[in-house]
């Protein structure tokens, strides 16, 4: 008999969470129905809400663009009826409308990136990001995108350094002064080569207070050297289906690889200690990426999914992703799904450092460490970090 999800995580719920944490699990989610925009005035007038750490909070877990759409969507800066609005209201909106001038600026340079790889005859597949931000969130403004994730075989990454240099790139990291890249460390040129599928991200400065740079990142596999599992970009290139992103031609993984991916990229962050000790090892809005993904298949899209998650062997991956997913967005993943895939032993769950060889465990439920910055100032060990 599987075991069963450390009691725990049952135990504790949203209503136990602070009031601001419940606030931002209510809005969190792409579309707020009626009852949920009752739901979100009634958390708002709460006299404990603490508005600072509300809005700490949508910053950490990248959600304050959507946040802002919300807000002015649904009039939340108004009254209703002896409801006040939101405070400071400009705040969100802002935030909004600020990240959809720089996602367009993302996007102007990020198409000539795809022209050229194209271009040069290589064939690519662009990750998360833009792929998301134009297809299930169907407004690129909602999503915070940090940086261009593209899938590329393994023997097309010198073209593709070729490519990338003349259009401005290098290998490395922005320097103190912003305005420049520096290369990274012969120490993290190493670390990075040891442990990870992808190459050292590239970057160039952006010129604009928004962009600080830009940055591509070019993956090999989407699983980590260390799982013992691979999905190699070669393959997965294989199967990718076309599509046009900035404007552009390009591709992105088939349905089921494009889920896949997800999940692999959410548990690795969710896990390393290099995110972790970042902060960013768990952030609501990559579990709302996975969710609208997942909430969007039906029946037969499941069935092959499952089968291409049992031809790489990636079982506990997934598992670990949709389950957590789960508890946040219950309607995403069908419990059929979650039953496939448990395995026997769910101590896992709790347990974080595994591909770095220093294992660890959480002391506390996954709802109360995803809302808690202090779990990054203990238990954890030292990274190296990129430099």
């Amino acid at each position: 008999m599987a075991t069963q999800t450390p009691s725990r995580d049952r135990e504790l719920t949203a209503e136990d969470l602070p009031a601001h944490s419940r606030l931002l699990l209510r809005m969190g989610r792409l579309r707020l129905d009626a009852a949920d925009v009752a739901a979100v005035r009634a958390l708002a007038i709460r006299p404990g809400l603490d508005w600072g750490a509300f809005l700490e909070a949508a910053a950490r877990h990248k959600m304050l663009p959507l946040i802002g759409r919300h807000v002015d969507r649904h009039r939340l800066d108004r009254k209703d009826g002896d409801l006040p609005g939101f405070p400071y209201p400009w705040v969100f909106t802002g935030a909004y409308l600020a990240n959809r001038s720089r996602n367009q600026g993302l996007s102007d340079e990020f198409g000539r990136v795809f022209a050229e790889l194209s271009a040069a005859g290589l064939r690519f597949a662009v990750r998360k990001g833009f792929s998301l931000g134009e297809g299930e969130y169907r407004d690129p403004a909602l999503r915070r995108i940090a940086d261009l994730d593209v899938l590329l075989a393994r023997e097309d990454a010198p073209a593709a350094h070729e490519v990338l240099v003349r259009l401005g790139y290098i290998q490395g990291k922005v320097a103190e002064d912003g305005d420049r890249i520096e290369p990274y460390s012969r120490q993290t040129q190493a670390f990075w080569k040891m442990n990870l599928s992808n190459q050292l991200p590239y970057r160039k400065p952006g010129g604009r207070p928004d962009i600080t740079d830009f940055n591509v990142d070019i993956c090999h596999d989407i699983f980590q050297k260390k799982s013992g599992i691979s999905a190699s970009a070669a393959e997965l290139l294989d199967r990718a289906v076309p599509t046009v992103l900035c404007g552009a031609p390009a591709f992105e993984p088939a349905p089921d690889d494009r889920l896949l991916d997800l999940c692999s990229h959410l548990h690795k962050e969710a896990t390393s200690l290099h995110f972790i000790e970042d902060h960013q090892d768990l952030q609501l809005s990559k579990f709302l990426d996975l969710a609208l993904v997942a909430g969007a298949c039906d029946d037969d899209a499941w069935q092959r999914f499952l089968k291409r998650v049992s031809s790489v062997g990636a079982e506990q991956i997934v598992y670990y992703a949709l389950h957590f997913t789960a508890v946040l967005y219950p309607e995403a993943v069908p419990a059929h799904v979650l039953d496939t895939l448990r395995p026997e032993d769910t101590e896992y769950l709790e347990m974080y450092g595994s591909l770095d060889g220093q294992t660890a465990r959480w002391e506390q439920p996954f709802l109360q460490r995803l809302f808690d910055t202090a779990r990054h100032t203990a238990g954890t060990v030292s990274n190296v970090p990129l430099q």
